[in-house]
């Protein structure tokens, strides 16, 4: 991966800790970026990509503050506009009836687990099929915003719910798994939870892009709450080894109206940004849609195996 060019003087660093896919205790330094927690790592022997604060026990606190401060991260580096994520809420219920019209090929009936769910958006949908549906959220606002929609949501981490075993015939997680500070943990505490033969969907960005070898710290994905980065390869891998057998894995795109994606532009080049949004506002174009798929994020479906044969 051509990222980080290296001479004599300035080699390659190897850093030495334990790999959560692989075990191993060689890792590759790739890059580091104002919009990381830490530098990033690749395992030299499983090419697991992560960020150096991600996958130990040294969590911050609770996961509520661990929000707040991330929250306050992306503030400072100017990579969310409130203003325009506020009114992005029609797209998000567009992108939600999406996510679960692509989740009927799979199933479209029992009892439903979203981990991340935000403030409900695809509970809602997803209420309109399954029997019941339950959501689990770190951020304690979205969480009242959620309830007060009158959603069944848990604040806190996975364990935190207390949820019974095998009790939910299918969980979802769209853009969260990188977050975790241990995937393969929650992993785990989702296999308890998912009945046998039960479905798993996880979306998250695709380390394996063009767009990270040719943008590295600049590529969108990059930013503070972020501490891992799969592939297909190591996804499926640490899926295999906690339960789940991946049956797909397809990129996916995003709909969004033209002012979000012109935000998004500014963490590139606010001059531009500011210019074509300016210009977009004359023509009133800002409620328009705009559907992408740069294929750097994918969506993996995923069944619980009725054995597990887990790696100590």
């Amino acid at each position: 991966m051509l990222i980080n060019k290296t001479t004599p003087e300035s080699p390659v660093k190897l850093y030495r800790s334990t790999c959560l896919l692989c075990r191993g205790t060689d890792h590759v330094f790739v890059l580091t970026s104002p919009r990381l927690d830490g530098p990033m790592l690749r395992c030299a022997n499983c090419q697991f990509h992560f960020v150096s604060a991600g996958g130990t026990e040294d969590h911050r606190g609770p996961v509520s503050d661990e929000m707040e401060r991330l929250a306050n991260r992306a503030a400072e580096l100017h990579l969310v506009e409130k203003s325009v994520e506020e009114a992005e809420r029609p797209w998000r219920e567009f992108m939600a009836r999406e996510r679960l019209e692509d989740l009927q090929r799979f199933i479209d009936r029992g009892k439903l687990l979203e981990i991340g769910c935000s403030t409900g958006e695809f509970l809602l949908a997803a209420r309109e099929r399954f029997e019941a549906c339950s959501g689990i959220e770190a951020d304690v606002n979205a969480v009242q915003r959620a309830r007060s929609r009158g959603l069944d949501c848990h604040a806190g981490a996975i364990a935190d719910a207390s949820l019974p075993a095998e009790s939910f015939d299918v969980a979802v997680l769209y853009h969260v798994i990188e977050h975790f500070r241990d995937p393969r943990r929650e992993l785990r505490e989702l296999y308890r939870l998912v009945r046998p033969g039960g479905h798993l969907i996880i979306e998250t960005p695709d380390v394996e892009t063009i767009w990270f070898r040719i943008l590295g710290a600049r590529w969108r994905q990059i930013i503070p709450d972020h501490l891992f980065f799969f592939s297909r390869t190591t996804l499926d891998r640490m899926l295999a080894e906690e339960g789940f057998e991946v049956t797909e894995v397809r990129h996916v795109g995003k709909s969004m109206s033209l002012r979000l994606f012109l935000s998004r532009i500014g963490r590139y080049s606010k001059s531009i940004a500011r210019l074509a949004s300016l210009m977009v506002r004359i023509a009133r174009l800002e409620e328009s849609t705009l559907r992408l798929n740069l294929h750097d994020v994918i969506r993996v479906h995923a069944v619980k195996s009725s054995t597990l044969d887990r790696r100590d």
